[in-house]
Parts: structure tokens; sequence; C-alpha cells
């Protein structure tokens, strides 16, 4: 029996909720929760004040798409600052469930979707294009942030802007992955090891 204890201790601890507060806009100071989950970290604070303020002046009426939306913070963020239509991908049921219980109680289901699924099932189904993609996949599994960005641009699914959150470790890769497919980083930031980047297509240089 004594032997026990420590394990359900340590499920205990698995299956705890989490909570991240929106920053900005009409949901400013509400909260989400989301499952204790491996690789599931909502983007920090700090990179999300960085973020919008260099989105929001074309968020309003923007249409987005939060994928490996995790928390769904980011894209929660745009519909607060003014998107009208933020769609959410999210494959761990858990984490999905937790996006759909956020939608409801924060009243937003007219303008916020949620899709349940692998990601880049999502994109090979895609046929519309969204004004801005945020894209933060678990930093352990560096293959989806190739396959994403892979599809989003075979498919011509990016209109305006992509943001990428990253492990430090992957930038040289990343910035092979970005010439090869024509894009372009127009802003960039640092929290730790984690960076963060907004990119866009070349063809809107100059």
């Amino acid at each position: 029996m004594e032997s026990d204890r420590p394990a359900l201790k340590k499920n205990a601890r698995v299956k705890k909720t989490q909570e991240v507060r929106i920053n900005s806009g009409q949901l400013r100071g509400r909260k989400l929760t989301f499952p204790a989950i491996d690789g599931l970290r909502p983007s920090l604070g700090r990179s999300r004040e960085t973020l919008f303020n260099w989105l929001r002046p074309m968020l309003v009426g923007a249409n987005c798409l939060d994928l490996f939306a995790g928390s769904g913070v980011i894209g929660f963020e745009a519909a607060s600052i003014g998107a009208s239509q933020v769609t959410f991908v999210e494959k761990h049921p858990d984490a999905a469930a937790h996006l759909g219980a956020s939608i409801a109680g924060l009243e937003v289901s007219e303008r916020c979707q949620l899709w349940t699924g692998d990601a880049r099932d999502f994109l090979g189904d895609c046929t519309n294009p969204f004004d801005v993609i945020f894209l933060d996949p678990p930093f352990a599994q560096p293959q989806l942030l190739e396959s994403a960005i892979t599809a989003i641009c075979e498919r011509s699914l990016l209109n305006h802007y992509l943001y990428l959150e990253f492990d430090q470790q992957q930038r040289p890769a990343i910035k092979t992955l970005l010439a090869a497919h024509h894009l372009s980083v127009e802003r960039s930031s640092k929290a730790g090891t984690t960076g963060s980047w907004l990119i866009a297509p070349e063809q809107r240089q100059g």
C-alpha cells in the first residue's frame, strides 16, 4: 500500500488545471483554465504584449487561426482586441474540452470556432486563407513546425502575418525553412530561451 501513494499523488498533480489571464481588449482580466499537459505552455504575458503591440492596428475584423492552440490564450487575446473570426485547432482532448468551455464561458461562440484534431489534417483540408496565423507547436516536436509552415505556404493559407514562437535552438533550421518558402522576419523578440517572430511573405517587402 505504501508504494502506491507517491504514484497517486503524482497522478493528482498531472490532472490539476492551471490558469492564464487575458491581458488586453474587451476580455481583459478574464481567466482561462487549461490542463497540465506535457508540452502545453501558454505564451508568456510579455511575449503576448509585444505581439499584440505589433498586430493591434490590423486585428480589427481579421480572420485568425490559432494552430496548436493549447490554452487558446493567443487566439482569445486576438478576439478580445477585435478579430472577427478565430479558429482554434487542438488535438489533445482535455485541452480541446477546456477550449470549448472557454468559448462558451466567455460568450464568444459567434466569433470563435474549435476544430478538434491533428493540425496537419486541418491544414490539409483547409481551403480558405487567414489574415493572421499563430503558430506555437510543442518545442519537443520540431517536425510539427516544419510540416505546418510547409502546408500553410503550399496551400496559400496566409494572407498577411504568421506569428511563430520557438526554442532558440531551432533558430538556424527555421531561418532555412523560411527562406525556402520566401518568408521574411518583420519583427522579432526574445524572452528567455523562447524566440518570437512576426513573419510575412516576401512580396510584402518594398
